[in-house]
């Protein structure tokens, strides 16, 4: 039996119109036999007739010829005959020339009809072939287009890379003279080195000699004058070393022995030991400079957590969840039927609970059915709205709503739980939708005949996503929790659709189209129907075909016959052409049963290939019963002419008999002319009748007339549509040829493209090992500097220590000296030089001990921040703007609070800290588009900026609430602005650039081209340069003096957000692969990641933030969670749940530290506290 396409109706309307078209003809052929039949009959009575007149004349001729005499009114009576016996016999040859006329134009017309029924069959291949060049060329465009972006991708990266190589010359350049002035900086270091050991050893040599003799000349007095002090002051005395004095509490030794030295000697002494210790710290300094940078603020590394796979305990969770089924059972028996409509079903699905089943129809209704435990079923309710028939069917995982697709192209969602109404429509698609799932409680994808896929937003009711799979889209499955799409199509395809990028990520080809899919989320096994009378089950992680079934007894019937797993994936069940139910064992391979129970109308296309069947059979045989007809008509004509002829001979017979019995008249002798009278009565009567039937020879060839005319006009028309037909043809063919030559040009275009991409690549790797060469022989030079630097440092060192021991020695002599001329003063200024000393030694001590190590005074500033407050609960909730919060931000005073959106404005509010309560204070317009950033200025806190989606940034007075500036230049989204200064702005857009902007000339100063989406930045100080986070996962580090990088960081996955503590020490990334990164900016590494199970970044904007003393790390999830973790340990604080709905954005910490604000995607905006 074969099968028919989607155009049958169409097939059957035609087979109608034709046959309306045979029954006309066929009834006039029908109407002209009958007429002709009837002239048939008239003309063999007549023709038998003739023959008895013949009969009669001869006779008559018989009797004439005794007769010797004839009358003149006989003669005149027979030449009046024969006149009319010509009439007839003309009339009569006319008749058979229109007879013969009307069978040429029925010929004529069946010839014509059959070459128009040959160019309909060959212009409906034309179309055929070229819908199908068009999709040829449709697909060769878009690869096409992936390769220019492909090509115009590795352009950028390879311009990249090229900057990079030359900056890597130019640093590789820049860095050869350092190392030779290095070189020469270290042998002019070993040279100065050994000059000063020389000298040391002098200058100690002589030291010595003058300390021995000083030693000997103050020996004697010292110990008198020690006598005579002793005697004369009881308060204050000299043991050895040690001056005691009772009321006055003296520090140590070596700091008041550094305060007298420097008190009791001249300036050279004073000058020579200033410049020999600020030499010393200058020295250290320099050298160790690296290793004091890395002190005691460093942080512990930890091992990342790795997670057991994704979770789903977000609100927006998976619904294509799998259900709790130990082992199904495989149905042996009809259990109960039903008649769901008086027309088709075409579509049915149980409810998540199995109570409910619902069943689609071309009635373009809903009919739900509750199914009881024993399988018996009752009408629940029957859901209208839909504007046509019902194709897909599909419930939500909590079952109080149903998602239909039809073919009027339009998704409808309903609810049939106590108010039972139709709450959503969806319209975007161009045809009939084949499938509908619900992804989650918020989105629904569904899958068309135009050949795309469309994802919805059910909260915002519009199409968030159009995904372009270039063939109709015949079913679709929803796999994973972050919403990966796998779809079934015509062109014998299956694609796997990624979430994040939503594109194509996997194709699979086979060599029939897809007709549905079904998948097991346990096993992560696909099944897939295909219209080759196939099944084939596909383990997706491995993505090939374990299992290929088929059965005698399995046909597909249709683009969409569908194939389900068993619950618990050990069964798959196909329906088939026949009406019968296939059961396979997924373990086995084997058939386990077969269901034979014949459907009422078996399947869905049975009853249509009947009635097709049926009308081809009935046109066939009317066709072959009117064609017999047709063949009696041609043989009755012929002997309508056959008879036509013999009447004709007999009317020359009868002529020639009638000449004769005139002539044998003339001759013939009769009684009173009785005889001859009679003759001409019965004459005039053949006379009369001849005139009878010329009338009706003359209304028959009026009526052949208007058959031959109309056969005509009919023969005319069918010429028309044959030629019309024709330059159809002819102008599909022109079509067909235009369409090949694109599709060459095409290919050839796709071809030179492959070609200069194979080009671009092969360039880009050689520029790529280059790169690589460059970099060794950088870290080369880099390890050279290192050991020379080391070596440079170990002298420095040296000559430290020896400096540090000629300074102990120094100090010691000193302290000695001392000793000796307080031994020398006299009791009475005795007092008052010890009070002085001591306040100076306090002093000396107090200013020792706020010395620097280079020997500066250093202020300890003060911290004008309260300590960090974890919050616990959130105090205010408030509603911002009418649409979706992007960005949230605290004033540096802490008073004020700026939230920015979707409603392209941004709200300035007012925070009570004292009474907890927020309230808006103006509203800030100009933007024309989403507002995805918001900064304020730090240095004088007037100053507002904000970026949006309209390629643009602009500023705002805080005092008078205008708009300042407008900075426009880049070429795409703007996610990211920040105040460097406060004349300073600096941009990052998705165009792949940063921009620096000077406010008091109103333009950009500079453009840094990064080579990937940025989506956020931060100032690392005050001359310009920056940090900017960006799609290819990377962290640039921009140098202020040019327009490169200084170095890169290399992350897992792509950058969400950055922010930078007040010291600019530490930075805190957020990525897309969960985690929070804390880098150490000195020495650009990673020092700690956090990372928690239900912490998911749903977005490539989701903004975190430090907190002011860079304690704690804050961020939001796509749960609707904030989640804060200890920075020193890398450990969870605190979750604080439950108060937002949907996915956060954005959180900014309060510049004191006692509250957080968060904004959520709902307009909902938190502020927590204690």
């Amino acid at each position: 039996m074969t099968t028919i396409d989607s155009n049958w109706k169409l097939n059957i309307f035609s087979q109608l119109k034709e046959h309306n078209r045979q029954w006309n003809v066929y009834g006039s052929i029908i109407e002209d036999y009958n007429h002709i039949l009837e002239n048939n009959t008239i003309q063999q009575v007549q023709c038998i007739k003739l023959e008895k007149d013949v009969y009669h004349l001869r006779l008559a001729n018989a009797d004439l010829q005794k007769a010797a005499e004839a009358s003149q009114e006989l003669v005149t009576v027979n030449n009046k005959l024969s006149k009319a016996n010509e009439e007839v016999i003309t009339h009569l040859r006319e008749k058979s020339e229109f007879a013969r006329e009307v069978l040429r134009l029925n010929h004529l017309l069946t010839d014509v009809n059959e070459k128009f029924i040959k160019e309909e069959i060959k212009a409906q291949q034309y179309k055929n072939e070229n819908d199908e060049l068009h999709e040829k060329l449709k697909i060769a465009e878009f690869q096409i287009n992936e390769l220019v972006q492909v090509n115009e991708v590795l352009r950028d990266e390879f311009q990249a890379i090229k900057n990079n190589v030359g900056q890597l010359h130019t640093d590789y350049n820049q860095m050869k003279p350092t190392c030779f002035e290095l070189e020469q900086q270290l042998q002019t270091a070993q040279q100065i080195n050994k000059q000063i050991e020389v000298e040391l050893i002098l200058y100690k040599n002589q030291q010595a000699t003058m300390h021995d003799l000083e030693s000997e000349q103050f020996n004697n007095k010292d110990h008198k004058k020690v006598e005579v002090q002793k005697l004369t002051e009881s308060s204050i005395f000299f043991d050895d070393d040690i001056v005691i004095v009772p009321s006055i509490k003296h520090s140590s030794d070596s700091h008041q022995n550094t305060f007298i030295n420097s008190d009791s000697f001249g300036d050279n002494y004073n000058s020579m030991n200033y410049s020999s210790h600020e030499s010393l710290h200058r020295e250290r300094k320099n050298s160790m400079h690296g290793l004091s940078n890395g002190g005691g603020n460093l942080l512990k590394n930890f091992m990342r957590k790795f997670s057991n796979g994704m979770t789903n305990s977000t609100n927006d969770r998976l619904y294509r969840t799998s259900t709790s089924c130990l082992l199904a059972s495989i149905p042996t028996r009809v259990i109960t039927h039903w008649d769901c409509t008086e027309l088709e079903v075409y579509a049915l699905q149980f409810q998540p609970s199995g109570s409910i089943l619902a069943t689609g129809c071309s009635d373009k209704m809903i009919h739900l059915w509750e199914i009881s435990s024993t399988g018996q079923q009752s009408k629940y309710c029957s859901l209208q709205g839909s504007h046509g028939a019902i194709n897909a069917l599909d419930f939500d995982n909590e079952g109080f709503r149903l998602v239909a697709g039809c073919s009027g192209d339009k998704a409808y969602i309903w609810s049939y739980g106590e108010q039972k109404m139709l709450k959503d429509t969806y319209t975007g698609h161009e045809r009939l939708i084949y499938t509908c799932k619900f992804i989650s409680r918020t989105k629904l994808v569904t899958g068309s005949a135009d050949r795309t896929i469309k994802i919805w937003d059910l909260n915002g009711r519009h199409c968030i996503e159009t995904l372009f799979a270039g063939s109709k889209c015949h079913d679709l499955v929803i796999t994973d929790a972050t919403g990966t799409i796998i779809s079934g199509h015509f062109d014998r395809k299956i694609r796997i659709w990624d979430p994040f990028t939503n594109k194509c990520r996997t194709e699979f080809k086979y060599d029939a189209a897809i007709t549905s899919l079904s998948y097991n989320d346990e096993k992560q096994q696909l099944l897939a129907c295909f219209k080759d009378d196939t099944l084939k089950l596909i383990d997706l992680r491995q993505n090939k075909t374990i299992y290929t079934f088929k059965h005698d007894n399995f046909k597909v019937s249709t683009d969409t016959n569908k194939a389900v797993l068993s619950p618990d994936g050990r069964y798959a069940c196909v329906g088939s052409q026949d009406g019968s139910l296939v059961v396979w064992n997924m373990d086995n391979q084997h058939c386990e049963n077969v269901l034979k129970q014949k459907h009422k109308y078996k399947l869905i296309m049975e009853w249509k290939q009947k009635i097709f069947n049926q009308l081809q059979e009935r046109n066939r045989q009317e066709r072959d019963v009117y064609a017999e007809i047709v063949k009696h008509y041609n043989r009755l004509t012929e002997n309508y002419s056959t008879i036509l002829v013999r009447c004709t001979d007999q009317e020359r017979d009868i002529l020639t008999l009638r000449q004769e019995n005139t002539d044998l008249q003339k001759n013939s002798v009769s009684v009173a002319g009785l005889p001859v009278n009679d003759k001409i009565k019965t004459l005039e009567n053949d006379y009369m009748k001849a005139k009878d039937e010329i009338l009706t020879l003359l209304r028959e060839r009026g009526d052949m007339t208007k058959e031959v005319i109309s056969l005509s006009r009919l023969v005319k028309e069918r010429d028309e549509k044959l030629y019309s037909e024709q330059n159809r043809n002819q102008i599909l063919t022109k079509e067909n040829v235009s369409l090949r030559q694109r599709l060459e040009s095409a290919e050839d275009q796709l071809s030179a493209l492959k070609k200069v991409n194979e080009t671009i690549h092969d360039e880009f790797q050689a520029l790529q090992l280059a790169y690589t060469q460059l970099e060794e022989r950088q870290k080369e030079l880099d390890a050279t500097i290192a050991v020379l630097r080391q070596r440079m440092t170990e002298k420095i060192e040296k000559k430290c220590n020896a400096l540090d021991e000629e300074v102990k020695l120094h100090e010691k002599r000193m302290e000695e000296d001392v000793k000796r001329k307080l031994e020398e003063a006299k009791s009475d200024f005795m007092t008052s030089t010890l009070s002085n000393l001591m306040t100076s030694t306090t002093a000396s001590i107090t200013h020792l001990r706020n010395a620097n190590l280079d020997g500066k005074a250093h202020l300890t500033p003060t911290i004008d921040f309260m300590k960090v407050i974890i919050p616990k609960k959130a105090i205010v909730k408030w509603d911002c703007g009418d649409n979706e919060l992007h960005a949230i931000q605290f004033h540096p005073s802490g008073s004020l609070i700026a939230t920015g959106g979707s409603d392209r404005k941004i709200h300035i509010w007012e925070l009570n800290a004292h009474n907890n309560q927020v309230q808006q204070v103006y509203v800030l317009t100009g933007n024309n588009s989403t507002v995805t950033a918001i900064d304020f200025d730090n240095e004088n806190a007037n100053l507002i900026l904000g970026c949006s989606e309209d390629f643009a940034c602009r500023v705002w007075g805080l005092g008078d609430q205008r708009l300042r500036h407008t900075l426009t230049g880049h070429g795409a989204k703007v996610f990211c602005a920040k105040f460097v200064t406060a004349t300073l702005i600096a941009s990052g857009s998705q165009d792949r650039t940063l921009k620096l902007w000077d406010l008091q000339n109103r333009q950009c100063v500079r453009t840094l081209f990064a080579g990937s989406k940025c989506h956020d930045l931060v100032a690392h100080d005050a001359s310009g340069s920056l940090i900017s986070g960006h799609f290819d996962k990377k962290i640039r580090f921009w140098d202020a003096r040019n327009d490169s990088t200084k170095c890169e960081l290399q992350l897992q996955a792509a950058v969400t957000s950055l922010s930078i503590n007040r010291e600019k020490q530490l930075l805190l990334a957020c990525s897309r692969d969960d985690t929070l990164k804390l880098i150490e900016l000195r020495e650009n590494r990673v020092i700690q990641t956090f990372s928690h199970d239900d912490f998911k970044v749903a977005s490539d904007t989701i903004k975190a933030v430090l907190s002011p003393d860079c304690a704690y790390a804050c961020a939001g999830g796509n749960d609707g969670s904030v989640f804060i973790w200890n920075t020193t340990n890398g450990k969870i604080e605190k979750v604080l749940n439950k108060e937002h709905s949907s996915i956060v954005n954005a959180v900014a910490w309060h510049p004191e530290g006692r509250f957080i604000a968060s904004c959520e995607k709902q307009r909902r905006a938190i502020l927590w506290g204690e």
